[in-house]
């Protein structure tokens, strides 16, 4: 996204971008601080996965597990993933995204959408095995990414993105696309929780929508304050 868009929707939404007051020209202040929960969300799933190197058997009890699920599993394994591949397109995605969208929402907002949207993906999730009886326990950020995803879709749906790295097309468009290949192949054996990336969709939809009906009332707000101003 390009920095007028953004400073478009942050002035639209009386938003600031997460920086200092005084401007700051240090990779910290330039780059690290604008994004840092992104940067911490990606640092510490490279962490879990180091240790899940050391001996797989240790993230078992972290993981979600449908058919017998624990409260603390609903997030800890947002932060798991299987292997490197799993975990390069995860925080690939997440980068992608995710620095966008901190920016123009800010990190609190950020990081609440990204951690409901993984809980809910992942209640999404049981709900799913619990219909098909489906056991197999799943881990990733997938479903929190789904929500980042959407919401920067329908906030900004005229960024461009490259689909497989070389197909330019608008990010509603990617979105549109990847609900439609989500939806199809949910009962699939494709060891892809789809049930949880739907789920995460719908977060960051509603979270989406949310912000633009604030936009809305304040838009409102400031026609009748200027009218009765007038008067």
């Amino acid at each position: 996204m390009n920095p007028e868009t953004s400073r478009q929707y942050n002035s639209q939404y009386g938003e600031r971008a997460y920086r200092p007051e005084v401007p700051d020209d240090t990779i910290w202040g330039r780059v690290i601080k604008p994004n840092l929960v992104t940067y911490a969300i990606i640092v510490i799933c490279i962490a879990v996965f180091l240790v899940e190197m050391v001996d797989l058997q240790m993230a078992a009890p972290y993981a979600m597990w449908p058919d017998d699920p624990m409260p603390w599993m609903f997030v800890t394994s947002i932060f798991i993933h299987i292997d490197f591949t799993h975990l390069f397109f995860n925080m690939f995605m997440l980068f992608m995204f995710g620095v966008t969208l901190e920016r123009m929402i800010g990190p609190y907002r950020f990081l609440g959408l990204f951690l409901v949207a993984g809980v809910v993906g992942n209640l999404g999730y049981v709900v799913y095995c619990l219909a098909t009886g489906i056991t197999n326990p799943a881990i990733g950020a997938s479903g929190a990414i789904y929500g980042v995803f959407t919401c920067l879709a329908i906030l900004a749906p005229n960024i461009r993105v490259y689909l497989f790295f070389f197909i330019p097309l608008k990010i509603i468009h990617a979105l549109m696309l990847y609900a439609v290949i989500d939806i199809l192949f949910i009962q699939s054996d494709d060891n892809i929780a789809h049930a949880a990336h739907i789920a995460g969709l719908l977060v960051g939809l509603v979270f989406a929508l949310y912000l633009k009906k604030k936009l809305l009332e304040k838009q409102s707000y400031s026609v009748s304050y200027q009218f009765n101003a007038e008067q």
